[in-house]
């Protein structure tokens, strides 16, 4: 797949009519990282809360949940969103937990100005039904992001922790294509499943659709702290890669990127807590800092001194960069709280700090 036709994809998910505000500004970023070679902040995922619906077998939110912590008001929302802005960014996506479960989802959304930026919103797709379709895009989404993890029923439910979980998802999809919104699909793939026929199925279902099909890497977070028999082999990413050549609608985060291939943690992406705590990604679950006591940019100006964080790296460091998971990630793994403060994952003489 060429760069070009990656690119053709990413505009028509990008581009609304409706929002000339944010055509410009994703003009801008364009001309940012294609001409002068300087990729702003693209993309900022706020968890605005943890209660879900389903009991997924790989989920991390007990992990990050602390109910007796200050949490962010809409207002918040909107001071984090100005800042990310003045830094580039296009892209406010949200998620859980389920999202839908938050009644203040609305207003959230609102506060980070939806007419000039894109909106995602990440969902398990079974509490979509056509009214809370319309409710969503007049809130200005444009794109939803569908957990879908087999095209197999029963192993989607299993694996959701629900029976007819896989049925309410696909009527989701149905309901926010017909209704015009831009469908995402992210499914995780294991060693386990990454060849399985229920992935090969909802590789050609999300190329029937016309909908990116996005492959998410297993990480030891949360349930799966302990489980390292999930791991993707050299092999299984060899064969994933391999995938995502033959199709432009087949991706992993590595090319979502506006400038180089690779993670594009810290450089273009972060992603905040209900708490404040901003990281790397969902899956590092390692507090580079908290809008609450300090700017957004100097938080991310601190975090891109991290060698991992300072380049397009090639591997996932939360899933596939072994001395990174083992040097740094793992002591995460026991910890009282979570995210783990930065300075006491890395070494404090700077030995992280890029060259």
């Amino acid at each position: 797949m060429s760069r070009i036709s990656e690119f053709a994809l990413n505009l028509r998910y990008a581009f609304r009519p409706n929002k000339p505000r944010l055509f410009f500004r994703l003009t801008g970023a364009v001309i940012k990282s294609y001409v002068f070679k300087r990729p702003p902040l693209r993309y900022v995922d706020f968890a605005i809360g943890f209660a879900c619906n389903l009991k997924c077998e790989h989920c991390f939110a007990t992990a990050l949940q602390q109910p007796a912590r200050r949490r962010m008001t809409v207002d918040d929302y909107a001071r984090v969103a100005r800042e990310c802005m003045s830094l580039g960014a296009v892209n406010f996506s949200f998620q859980g937990g389920e999202p839908l479960l938050f009644h203040n989802l609305g207003e959230i959304i609102a506060a980070c100005q939806p007419s000039r930026n894109v909106i995602s919103v990440t969902t398990n797709g079974t509490l979509l039904t056509e009214e809370r379709v319309a409710e969503l895009k007049r809130w200005g989404v444009d794109i939803l992001t569908i957990s879908l993890d087999s095209a197999d029923a029963a192993e989607h439910d299993r694996f959701r922790g629900a029976a007819g979980a896989f049925e309410k998802t696909m009527a989701g999809i149905r309901l926010a294509l017909k209704q015009g919104l831009r469908v995402t699909l992210g499914t995780v793939v294991t060693h386990q499943t990454v060849r399985s026929e229920g992935i090969r199925a909802l590789a050609r279902l999300a190329q029937e659709l016309r909908v990116v099909l996005y492959f998410i890497m297993p990480v030891p977070a949360g349930r799966w702290t302990e489980n390292r028999a999930m791991f993707l082999t050299p092999d299984d990413l060899a064969f994933v890669e391999n995938w995502t050549r033959q199709s432009r609608y087949l991706r992993t985060d590595f090319q979502a990127n506006l400038g180089n291939y690779g993670c594009g943690a810290v450089k273009e992406i972060l992603y905040l807590t209900p708490y404040g705590d901003v990281l790397a990604c969902p899956f590092l679950h390692i507090g580079l800092g908290n809008i609450f006591d300090e700017p957004v940019a100097a938080i991310r100006a601190r975090a891109l001194q991290n060698r991992y964080f300072a380049v397009y790296h090639q591997k996932c460091l939360a899933s596939t960069d072994e001395e990174f998971i083992e040097k740094y990630l793992s002591k995460t793994f026991q910890a009282d709280a979570l995210p783990l403060r930065w300075d006491l994952v890395f070494p404090p003489n700077g030995a992280e700090a890029r060259e």
